[in-house]
């Protein structure tokens, strides 16, 4: 799977130009607020509605700029694929996803040309809050389970039902409808999370093992800090229904639910000390991208060919060592397209790349060079 061509308009500070990109390595230079991570942003973004930044959608549209609209052609076992999604500013952004002339609800969508997407933010899936972990596990829960989507859709508008009746001093009984509801819906979900990290841990082994991991071997664990994470999904309905009658009263008072998935966790630790104290931030970036490596990895399998690879900032926080056996593991894929602002110590490593600059926003384009201007 390889994505062919995009059109950016109106996204963050990218010219409106038609990019040809080829399958094999793309690196993109440039200097510092050039456009280098705009443009990988865009294609990420184009494949998976979100992006790899932190920070508001909102942020997406160029300054002065109504929407923005990508539009891209992917090609799927050989076949062209046209998508295309529009976005209209406002007090939130309001996106309409194409393919051709047909217009995809957002579960169709996300199957035409998932994005492994790696940065240099990718630390914060091992220092930051459970949000970031929450959002890594549930994209692969998506793509294993593409039914996911509107489970976890369900369960959240549920909750902030629940909240908004809880805060209204509403009937027992309505709280009692949308509790059943919840119960239901959420122990399937963590369900499908623990399955998730069944496919994940394999991998992860032999990333780490490939990219010569020297600490302690980290483990990674399902952590439900209300104690409602176990692997009977009956049992677990019972358990969260009986918690969240029990919670009502704090609930009401804070305006939330308190308890359920959508507060759980993925623990990481080393040696039994969790890895945000254990692990320098190099260490703590090179265990980001193993677990990044392996869910492409469960996604390969999955999709039996691999899904078009971006890293951003490739050499942020990485030594030569861990950058090249970075590297190493990205090259063979169909299609990889990385940044640096320092290409002339990263084209060494990838060799024969196509070379792309962008200044100001606009992408020139070039054949395959082994040194960097």
């Amino acid at each position: 799977m390889i994505i062919s061509s995009l059109r950016p308009r109106g996204f963050r500070n990218l010219a409106e130009q038609e990019l040809r990109f080829e399958a094999g390595l793309t690196l993109v230079g440039g200097p510092n607020g050039a456009g280098k991570s705009n443009l990988l942003e865009a294609v990420v973004v184009l494949g998976n509605l979100s992006s790899f930044r932190p920070g508001s959608a909102l942020r997406l549209v160029a300054w002065g700029a109504h929407g923005y609209s990508l539009h891209g052609i992917v090609q799927r076992a050989g076949t062209p694929v046209e998508m295309r999604q529009d976005a209209r500013l406002g007090r939130h952004l309001a996106r309409s996803l194409w393919r051709g002339g047909r217009r995809l609800a957002m579960g169709e969508y996300l199957q035409l040309c998932p994005v492994a997407a790696l940065s240099s933010h990718d630390r914060a899936l091992v220092l930051g809050a459970p949000e970031e972990r929450r959002r890594f596990l549930d994209r692969l829960v998506f793509h294993l389970h593409p039914e996911a989507l509107q489970l976890i859709q369900q369960y959240r508008k549920a909750a902030r039902q629940r909240s908004e009746l809880l805060a209204s001093a509403g009937p027992d009984d309505a709280a009692e409808a949308f509790e059943q509801l919840l119960a239901t819906v959420g122990a399937r979900w963590v369900e499908l999370r623990l399955l998730a990290l069944r496919h994940l841990a394999p991998r992860l082994e032999a990333e780490l093992e490939a990219l010569a991991w020297q600490a302690g071997r980290p483990q990674v664990r399902y952590h439900a800090p209300d104690g409602l994470g176990g692997p009977d999904a009956t049992q677990l309905a019972a358990r969260l229904r009986s918690a969240l009658a029990q919670t009502r009263r704090v609930d009401a008072q804070q305006r939330r639910t308190s308890v359920g998935p959508h507060r759980h966790d993925l623990a990481i630790a080393v040696a039994g000390v969790p890895a945000r104290e254990a692990l320098s931030a190099g260490q703590a970036k090179l265990l980001a991208v193993a677990l990044r490596l392996a869910v492409l990895a469960v996604l390969e399998e999955r999709l039996g060919s691999s899904p078009v690879v971006v890293f951003d900032d490739v050499d942020a926080e990485l030594d030569g060592e861990a950058l090249t056996r970075v590297l190493a593991r990205l090259r063979g894929r169909a299609q990889v397209l990385i940044s640096s602002a320092r290409p002339e110590v990263v084209m060494p490593v990838v060799g024969g790349a196509a070379v792309w600059r962008v200044e100001g926003g606009r992408v020139q384009t070039g054949g395959v060079e082994r040194s960097f201007p």
